[in-house]
């Protein structure tokens, strides 16, 4: 059964907040951004060079980077079968379609070589540093599996980030 979720604006004043809506350097990352340079890390952001123009890529490792919006990758919808109150139609095939699109990219880019880490937007707003260090958990495992990310060594990688002499 679907539940819907209830819209508090007009049909005019939703279609200006939707028209407002960044798709690049969001709010959420911003704070992933801050957060990866707070414990080293340097990243490309939004490289069109890579496919699917991942918002955080890591081309040594091979690693690439999206923060999905909650809403716009129908997450309320996916988890809890709660759409949108207005347009239920409309939103759940946007959500629909936006999936189909996101697993594209990932296999496009798993074809190529890359690994594919998804973060959700909610998450990395409420927890900046638990992303971050999810996105270096990722470059450690990579590393252990051959292919080490600048200013990582694979000693540290092998010993889960000691430094080298700990």
């Amino acid at each position: 059964m679907q539940e819907k979720m209830a819209d508090m604006f007009d049909k005019k004043t939703r279609s200006l907040i939707m028209q407002a809506v960044r798709t690049a350097q969001t709010e959420p990352e911003e704070r992933l951004a801050v957060a990866l340079n707070a414990i080293g890390l340097a990243f490309r952001r939004n490289d069109a060079k890579t496919y699917g123009k991942p918002d955080f890529s890591f081309a040594a490792a091979r690693l690439a980077v999206f923060v999905d919006g909650d809403f716009w990758h129908g997450r309320a919808w996916f988890e809890n079968g709660a759409a949108p109150a207005t347009n239920a139609e409309f939103w759940i095939s946007k959500f629909e379609r936006n999936r189909r699109r996101d697993r594209l990219v990932d296999r496009e880019l798993r074809g190529t070589g890359w690994s594919v880490l998804r973060l959700w937007a909610s998450d990395v707003r409420r927890a900046p540093a638990a992303s971050a260090a999810r996105v270096r958990a990722r470059l450690r495992r990579l590393a252990r599996l051959g292919r080490p990310y600048p200013g990582m060594t694979v000693s540290q990688s092998r010993r889960r980030g000691r430094p080298s002499g700990a």
